[in-house]
């Protein structure tokens, strides 16, 4: 599947660049567990591509963009590096829950790759420099914050459950990580589970071990489909949580499945980026994006933000690498940018270099709670990081 947008001048002899058009990769997983979730990163993509393009695009190049789907698996991730390499792409936007299957062909070659970083530690391990998340720079080790155990705890949670997936280091080191900081805010850690296979949605025996830990506080660094499962079966059991932040399950998905909605009364999501029921201007801006675009309408998801935000990333490096740019220009250029926002979407980062694979000492998240069919009281939330926290090991 391909996307293409052309009209410009100017030349140059990098991968991927003519006089009149600039051709980027996009991997993501359209089949496979993530295929569900995953469906609005390429039409976000297309709609942020196509929002530079009728404003002239890249000094005068417009932008055209292939894309890859990798099956939710490692293996075919890296088969997709390796096919837009084959083709000539200048960069790649990689949003996938597998990214570490292919990232290193893509080093190898000095290839700029945008993304979310939510899948590993590669995306801040030395020599990758390349790489590129428009949440900011991180610590491969993925120390823990206190953002989300003291949320538990000010919303009356008392004893701490969390799970992760078995494929994902982000998701078991997210998981443990609320432990730790549960530990630290002086709550009980009553259950932890990273064996889930990836999109599980056979989760009742879950339900129940979470219900005979008498957890009250529960945080999910799961896709939605297993998210909601889970709040479904919960609700079967007879489990009443204090609190339930779920790290996926925002937008628009939710409100549409009938199913799920009354079983998520109550839980809190996070939310990529800033929550369009906040009204700024950047997330109007955004909302009318897509409607003018792709034609969307709803209230975008986290696959939405994803699209965008890695896509706007990419775009911000090609109109910092020159009129002729290189591969090499961009990530040079890219790196001394040190209060990044996508648009006002985002909290400020720093993608320099003497931050990367550093963890802020603070981190900030957007959150909101959903009552009947609506997202309700977004909110920024911020916690300072905790020492000692290393979830992962060493690279």
């Amino acid at each position: 599947m391909s996307t293409t947008i052309a009209i410009g001048h100017a030349s140059a002899a990098a991968p991927g660049i003519t006089s009149k058009t600039i051709t980027l990769g996009l991997i993501t997983s359209l089949t496979g567990p993530s295929g569900p979730e995953d469906a609005g990163i390429i039409p976000a993509a297309q709609a942020r591509i196509a929002q530079q393009n009728a404003e002239g695009g890249i000094d005068g190049r417009k932008i055209k963009l292939v894309t890859k789907d990798d099956q939710t698996n490692p293996a075919t991730n890296q088969t997709a590096s390796s096919a837009l390499l084959s083709q000539g792409v200048f960069g790649v936007i990689d949003l996938s829950a597998v990214t570490f299957g292919g990232y290193k062909l893509l080093q190898q070659q000095g290839v700029p790759v945008t993304g979310g970083a939510y899948d590993g530690p590669e995306w801040y391990e030395q020599p990758n420099t390349n790489m590129f998340s428009f949440s900011g720079p991180g610590d491969a080790k993925d120390p823990a914050y206190a953002l989300s155990a003291n949320f538990a705890k000010a919303h009356g949670g008392t004893n701490c459950g969390s799970i992760g997936y078995s494929i994902s280091p982000s998701s078991q080191a997210s998981a443990s990580g609320f432990e730790f900081a549960c530990q630290h805010a002086g709550l009980k850690n009553a259950y932890l589970n990273t064996t889930v296979p990836f999109g599980s949605v056979n989760v009742t025996t879950l339900a129940l071990q979470l219900k005979a830990a008498n957890v009250n506080a529960l945080y999910l660094p799961l896709d939605e489909v297993t998210n909601f499962a889970l709040m479904t079966a919960l609700k079967q059991a007879g489990v009443n949580m204090k609190v339930i932040i779920s790290a996926t399950g925002y937008g628009q998905a939710l409100i549409s499945d009938t199913s799920a909605v009354p079983d998520a009364q109550g839980a809190w999501f996070s939310a990529a980026a800033a929550p369009v029921e906040l009204k700024t201007p950047a997330t109007k801006s955004f909302q009318a994006a897509l409607k003018k675009y792709v034609h969307y309408t709803g209230v975008p998801d986290f696959a939405w933000y994803e699209g965008w935000g890695a896509t706007d990333l990419m775009i911000k490096g090609l109109e910092l690498a020159g009129k002729n740019p290189t591969q090499q220009g961009f990530i040079t250029a890219l790196r001394k940018v040190d209060n990044y926002n996508l648009g006002g979407l985002e909290n400020p980062v720093n993608l320099t270099l003497s931050h990367f694979g550093k963890a802020p000492n603070k981190q900030c998240g957007y959150l909101a709670q959903f009552e009947g069919t609506s997202f309700v009281h977004p909110q920024n939330v911020c916690g300072q990081i905790l020492p000692n926290s290393d979830q992962l090991p060493s690279a």
